[in-house]
């Protein structure tokens, strides 16, 4: 791990018209919290059908997305007054796919962090991650906060997702370094008083099987029991050292609880987070396959879209946007 610990300095805050402002309300916090540099943009997408709309509405299509332009930047602008309390913030709107438009600006303009309310796909109150959000988890280089309606600003109980099984992994360095964002991200959060951060490790014995298969008689049981409970200690000495070092290295201010549970990530994520009715899940998302453990494409996909809290996820710091590579 590196001893620096990186505070946010420039957040992007993506907002439309439809929104309730929880994208702006929490980029305001977050922004107050470190003292840093505030960029509001909001997206239009034009339709696919944007002839025809054109066409029956007697306008040219020029015409229909200017007028969308400006009620969109009117609605923002009126909500960004009232919430960004007096602040001089700059609001943009682009046109074009909003994960384009939103990966472009913080290229552009050097934003660490984003945050953006989540995308409704059905239900009256139930939201998931829908196609922008899917595409940010994949291709933003900088973490990205994605709010639910009703989600908190200053977060009670976070909930982390770390991989310390950097023994199995195929790069443990890489495994490390994203590790340490994760927490560092978790971290950087405009807690509540009292908040806490809970570091989740989902661990899982693969070996017992082999052991149940090719032992004999009694053996095999104590051999099996003897074998994950080895696996467990090695996995809470992990978290005991990694731990030690978030304390040292980030000084969090939040209490740290540890908690180690048996399974699949996918299971093991979503169960925790709901017994501890988490504020928000922080979690690495990385699109390679080369780290053995960590949530991977659908993997991550699947755990994100069967949750009722907003999630902040974290890229590795090796990432490179593929929207972005030349």
């Amino acid at each position: 791990m590196t001893t620096e610990t990186r505070a946010p300095t420039r957040i992007l805050a993506v907002a439309d018209a439809n929104d309730n402002g929880i994208a702006l309300e929490t980029a305001v916090s977050l922004a107050d919290e470190h003292g840093a540099t505030l960029d509001v943009m909001a997206c239009v997408d034009p339709p696919h059908d944007l002839s025809i709309l054109a066409r029956l509405s007697g306008q040219k299509p020029e015409a229909l997305i200017e007028e969308a332009v400006e009620l969109t930047r009117k609605t923002v602008r009126g909500r960004l007054d009232q919430i960004a309390g007096g602040r001089e913030v700059d609001l943009s709107v682009s046109v074009g796919k909003a994960y384009l438009e939103i990966i472009r600006h913080v290229a552009r303009s050097h934003c660490d962090f984003v945050v953006k309310a989540a995308e409704p796909l059905s239900g009256l109150d139930r939201f998931f991650f829908a196609s922008t959000d899917q595409h940010l988890l994949r291709k933003c280089p900088c973490p990205v906060w994605l709010q639910t309606p009703h989600a908190q600003t200053h977060p009670r109980t976070v909930l982390v997702a770390v991989d310390l099984d950097l023994e199995g992994a195929a790069e443990p360095q890489t495994l490390r370094a994203l590790n340490r964002r994760v927490m560092e991200a978790a971290c950087m959060l405009p807690f509540a008083p009292d908040a806490e951060i809970v570091v989740l490790h989902a661990w899982d014995a693969i070996g017992e099987g082999i052991i149940w298969a090719f032992s004999n008689g009694n053996d095999m049981r104590i051999a099996a029991d003897r074998y994950v409970n080895e696996v467990l200690a090695a996995r809470q000495d992990a978290m005991d050292r990694f731990l030690t070092q978030v304390r040292q290295e980030i000084g969090p201010t939040s209490r740290l609880i540890p908690c180690l549970e048996r399974g699949s990530p996918e299971k093991v994520i979503h169960d925790k987070a709901k017994a501890v009715g988490a504020d928000v899940l922080v979690m690495g998302t990385v699109a390679r396959t080369g780290l053995h453990g960590v949530i991977i494409g659908n993997t991550a996909e699947n755990i994100i879209n069967s949750l009722d809290c907003a999630v902040l996820a974290v890229k590795p710091d090796s990432f490179t946007s593929p929207l972005l590579e030349t």
